[in-house]
């Protein structure tokens, strides 16, 4: 299974396209405003995962706290 994220402000052109998608067969699936907040947040955690690691008092400097 492969996914595909398409990100746009145009709402015609958005449903041109998931028409489309639904046409060719594909499973469609729109996302709320928070439902790809979330995904975009765990993108970001997944990413920062790959870093090494962090002492606590960087993170606090970081925060500002």
């Amino acid at each position: 299974m492969e996914t595909i994220v398409i990100n746009g402000d145009d709402s015609a052109d958005m449903k041109l396209l998931l028409t489309l998608a639904q046409k060719l067969g594909l499973s469609v699936k729109k996302l709320t405003r928070s439902e790809a907040e979330d995904w975009n947040l765990a993108q970001q955690i997944k990413e920062g995962m790959k870093t090494e690691n962090v002492s606590r008092a960087d993170v606090m400097k970081a925060l500002g706290k």
